[in-house]
């Protein structure tokens, strides 16, 4: 299965030890600075307490249903715990989708605010292997209060339980049953976006690339934080990009994870194929877009070549990124200003984005009534 022993520690999914350099025996650590850029000094204390815990992690075996579900139930105290708490909601309600036969169980949060408002179909990070609404339930509710809008999380089937295409095909029919059920929810079925955070970026635009192939609505705008768009094996990651050499160990995203998970998420698939590496799509013919990287991610200059293909292709793609965080910091709100301000304004510019496309869109329909 690629992992020692064939077990994972709790610690490994939110955490693994820092860069030797950075701990000083018996002295304060000194700040973490590579290509210039220093690390934010609340993850750097993080990883700190971190590394001091992770000799009394306890193991629990991943390969039986009982071992990941403890290990699944840490991730959800750890992302609970690093996030900050947010504001109170008009509104929380609990649904299910159909999906294969399987029962997908939704939240729809609705932030106080009025008036019809854009819906933002949300799928989590964790590597198709953690995550869900609990774990996300925090930043869920943030981002809905900061973008002004509605947004419907969604819990997506999980590997290896559930290996490819199952998440997949469960983000495309959450995105239409959402669009079906707009009206209701307090929107519109043509003002609804794709969302999501890591992997949950990578279900975004799949879902987007599915529904323009069929010719059905595409999604109004998509917001992607730190999405995988390249998950090819880790040799080669590392041999194309800086950023999976420089931050491939010690910054969360550390080799024993990636290589445990490609497996079990994608048995026998080509992993360059461009629904799993989106980096790939010859099509690149999307809705305007909002990409929030982190520079100390591997997966940064993945999400840089991303960006700038989608705005070589011609389309509306606004990149930004936080030079002092890492991987994940919707989870560190809690730990840092830095992220919360991360998480807060990229929220809020999703919302602008929304708003403006629903603008942009009328316009076009103005147009084409000859007003």
């Amino acid at each position: 299965m690629g992992l020692p022993a064939l077990t994972v520690r709790m610690m490994l999914l939110s955490s693994l030890a820092i860069p030797a350099t950075s701990l000083a025996q018996g002295a304060p650590a000194q700040p973490i600075r590579i290509e210039g850029r220093t690390l934010d000094p609340g993850i750097q204390a993080l990883f700190a307490r971190e590394q001091a815990a992770e000799a009394h992690a306890p193991k629990e075996d991943v390969v039986t249903a009982a071992g990941r579900a403890k290990i699944r139930q840490g991730q959800i105290e750890q992302w609970s715990g690093g996030t900050a708490l947010p504001p109170k909601m008009q509104s929380v309600q609990n649904d299910t989708v159909k999906s294969d036969g399987a029962a997908i169980p939704v939240r729809i949060y609705r932030p106080v605010a009025s008036g019809p408002l854009p819906i933002i179909v949300y799928y989590h990070g964790g590597g198709w292997f953690i995550g869900g609404i609990e774990a996300s339930d925090r930043s869920s509710r943030q981002l809905a209060d900061d973008a002004k809008a509605i947004v419907v999380s969604v819990d997506y089937r999980l590997s290896p339980e559930a290996h490819y295409p199952a998440a997949w095909d469960d983000a495309q029919n959450a995105y239409e049953w959402t669009v079906s059920q707009a009206k209701r929810l307090g929107g519109a079925p043509d003002q609804v976006c794709v969302g999501g955070d890591s992997a949950g970026g990578n279900l975004s635009i799949a879902v987007t690339t599915r529904e323009i192939k069929a010719g059905k609505p595409a999604p109004l705008c998509q917001i992607l934080y730190y999405p995988a768009t390249d998950n090819r094996p880790i040799d080669t990651m590392r041999a194309t990009y800086a950023s999976s050499r420089l931050f491939g160990e010690g910054f969360h995203l550390d080799r024993e994870f990636t290589d445990y998970i490609l497996p079990i998420v994608f048995p026998g698939q080509d992993l360059a194929q461009p629904e799993i590496s989106p980096l790939f799509d010859e099509d690149r013919q999307m809705p305007p877009t909002l990409i929030a990287a982190a520079n100390f991610d591997p997966l940064r200059d993945s999400e840089r070549s991303y960006a700038a293909k989608l705005a070589k292709a011609g389309n509306i793609v606004s990149y930004v990124e936080f030079p002092s965080l890492i991987h994940g910091f919707l989870q560190h709100t809690a730990l840092t200003p830095e992220a919360t301000r991360a998480a807060r304004e990229t929220a809020k510019a999703a919302g602008v984005m929304a708003r403006d496309a629903i603008a942009a869109r009328a316009a076009q329909a103005a147009i084409r009534q000859g007003k």
